[in-house]
């Protein structure tokens, strides 16, 4: 009897479809914003790219229809992602209609590398050929760079952001975002140029890729997009989604912050309290998300700004000693936090206090 096995690849590609099942079940059940209708798409779409590529090889009978789903799936990725960064620059506004024409450029180069071939019997998008592939995948990677660039023509987009709430975290998981999908396409123009394999490397690279923008969302968009007001009134609520386990484990949490004041090492990562809590990361922070309502970043710096200011009124010690002292590595990360969480400066806020 044949035993049912799993490459590397669809191993992977197994474990995307796992996270986007999670971050759409959060967005669908704890998040209900109109708002969130974009990500929500997104890791549905993306889902079911690792999905095709998860099974591609185990359904040989369904693989022309599995392509379609393939190819859809991996290059609706750059204009979604465009419309991400929009949205996350607007401070979670739906970006306006006219910004959704870039959706219209992949079905459009679907339609274009179509009418380029000669019609073959038997070649078309649901049962394609090996040129029409060829074509999709060059008519993919040119719409997806036009997509690129309609964030640089946009470069009102990274003005001020930083002053935002959340302003650091917003401009970096969308710089991240930019990075990740010109790899991407990067991965593409080297399938093209016969640099890579296509059914093989293309394939590893892209669900690499895509769990890397998965594991950056898991820990940053979730609070980008928090939990409704009616799920978000106070952590009895947030408990109330949280298993028996779960909610030992936030209680651990909340000593580890208030009593052992974790947050007072520079070098204290998530991981770290994975660690001491006996957790896998992905259950640390979905039990932060839920309890606290906030990430594992900022309910750090949270503590350390609160410790900071009153350090800063009841002492006269040096900014930078303060900033050692309450679990900060440097001096401008300090200020770059502080004047992002009070408004004001340290050195600003010790005056005013004083005064």
């Amino acid at each position: 009897m044949n035993t049912l096995s799993f490459t590397l690849p669809e191993i992977l590609s197994l474990i995307g479809v796992t996270q986007c099942v999670y971050l759409v079940v959060h967005l669908l059940f704890r998040t209900r914003q109109i708002a969130n209708i974009l990500p929500l798409l997104y890791f549905t779409i993306l889902g079911f790219g690792f999905l095709s590529d998860a099974i591609n090889a185990k359904f040989i009978m369904a693989a022309p229809y599995l392509f379609a789903l393939q190819w859809s799936a991996w290059f609706l990725g750059p204009p979604l992602s465009v419309l991400l960064i929009i949205q996350m620059s607007e401070q979670e506004k739906l970006p306006a209609i006219r910004d959704f024409w870039v959706l219209l450029l992949v079905p459009l180069s679907a339609m274009l590398a179509s009418v380029a071939l000669n019609k073959t019997q038997g070649c078309s998008f649901l049962s394609p050929c090996t040129e029409l592939k060829e074509a999709l995948n060059v008519m993919g990677l040119m719409a997806g760079t036009i997509s690129l660039l309609v964030i640089f023509s946009k470069q009102e987009l990274f003005k001020n952001i930083k002053k935002q709430k959340l302003g650091a975290e917003r401009y970096w998981l969308m710089f991240s975002l930019i990075i990740l999908n010109t790899l991407f396409l990067a991965a593409v123009f080297a399938s093209v140029m016969n640099i890579i394999n296509v059914s093989q490397d293309l394939t590893l690279l892209r669900t690499v890729l895509g769990l890397g923008f998965v594991y950056l969302v898991s820990t940053s968009l979730l609070r980008m997009f928090p939990p409704s007001k009616s799920s978000a009134n106070s952590n009895t609520n947030s408990e109330e989604d949280l298993s028996r386990d779960e909610q030992f484990l936030a209680k651990k949490i909340e000593k580890l912050l208030n009593l052992d004041k974790v947050y007072q090492e520079p070098t204290y990562s998530r991981s770290d309290l994975a660690r001491e809590c006996d957790a896998s990361e992905m259950v640390v922070s979905k039990v932060i998300n839920t309890y606290f309502n906030k990430s594992f970043p900022q309910i750090m710096n949270e503590r350390r700004v609160d410790d900071a200011k009153r350090l800063l009124v009841e002492t006269d010690a040096a900014i930078k000693t303060i900033a050692e002292e309450v679990g900060f590595n440097s001096l401008p990360s300090f200020n770059r936090v502080f004047k992002d969480m009070a408004g004001v400066s340290p050195g600003e806020y010790r005056k005013k206090t004083k005064k």
